[in-house]
């Protein structure tokens, strides 16, 4: 078993770089932030743990998901850091479906205009905020989400969602605006049923643990190899639970439309969120709603990203604040 600090750190420097086939910027960059995500974060285990000569436990890789955290140092947790935004882009606030991470978005950067600041809206329990506990209110939720978006105040914005994503854009765009924000260039929602038509039939949250297990399994939104993990689906599901604890909630506020353009996109296949039940989303925007029908099923957003994107685009040009 290996103690001396710099032979520790040598052996995370090895695990890390094999994992994410690249060098870590600075001791303190998050292993999430990279690119890792919750199977890299397994290999990375398997890794560590043939390197120091001991098994290193998934919990340890996410509480303390830096170089420096792994050695043994003490670093405080890095912040979540927007994007700049220059006085001709507009800041697309993103958000996850449930149980996912926001840096599922990241490549988002390389791919949009130059004139698209994408910042990710990570929620806590996942990604760079892995060690801070899921929520299951959706007003704490809120609040939380809004501390991020201060930028909105000033500067054009506009805010996406899929699927559960989804409505945590429209119920943001709702929060901001009634503490004094102006409303956005434009909400984006993908993959999701308009707010009245958004709460589940059947409840998710309190199935047990198989249950919900196999539930995710037949939505297809999580990655097999995770399902298959015992030992990380053991941390995963607090998480995702929390989101469905939210979606099984939530009923549709009345109250007037937001008074901004809604661009809706659906997968050609998908038979719980389509065109027809994506058309009602004209209710609570401008009196409009621009459909956009996807190659795929509900995570077209995955398995058809180009095409998404370069339907996306268009709906992204920058505007002046109103």
């Amino acid at each position: 078993m290996k103690t001396d600090v710099s032979e520790r750190r040598a052996a995370v420097l090895r695990a890390w770089r094999a994992t994410l086939e690249a060098e870590p910027a600075s001791d303190d960059e998050n292993f999430f932030d990279a690119g890792g995500n919750s199977i890299l974060v397994v290999e990375l285990q398997r890794r560590l743990s043939a390197e120091l000569g001991h098994r290193v436990p998934l919990r340890q890789l996410h509480d303390h998901p830096t170089v420096a955290g792994l050695v043994g140092l003490d670093v405080p947790f890095p912040a979540e850091t927007p994007a700049p935004s220059g006085p001709q882009a507009l800041t697309l606030y993103c958000l996850p479906y449930a149980g996912a991470s926001a840096r599922i978005y990241d490549p988002w950067r390389a791919k949009l205009p130059g004139t698209v600041n994408v910042v990710p809206l990570e929620l806590p329990g996942r990604g760079s905020r892995w060690s801070q506990p899921p929520q299951s209110r959706l007003s704490v939720l809120l609040e939380d989400l809004a501390g991020a978006m201060d930028e909105a105040r000033r500067a054009p914005y506009a805010v996406f969602g899929h699927s559960f994503g989804g409505i945590l854009a429209y119920e943001l765009v709702r929060h901001v605006m009634g503490q004094g924000y102006p409303p956005p260039v434009r909400l984006l929602v993908s993959a999701c049923p308009a707010p009245h038509l958004a709460t589940p039939r059947e409840s998710t949250h309190d199935l047990s643990d198989e249950e919900f297990t196999e539930r995710l399994r037949k939505l297809r939104g999580t990655p097999e190899e995770l399902l298959e993990n015992e030992e990380l689906m053991e941390l995963y599901l607090p998480t995702i639970r929390a989101d469905y604890t939210i979606l099984d909630a939530y009923r549709a506020p009345r109250t007037a439309p937001l008074g901004c353009p809604v661009t809706a996109f659906c997968g050609a296949d998908d038979h719980e969120a389509g065109r027809e039940q994506m058309a009602h989303w004209a209710a609570y925007g401008d009196g409009a709603v621009d459909i956009e029908e996807v190659t795929g099923d509900h995570f077209f957003l995955r398995d058809s990203e180009d095409e998404f994107l370069e339907k996306l685009a268009p709906h992204l040009r920058p505007a002046r604040h109103r």
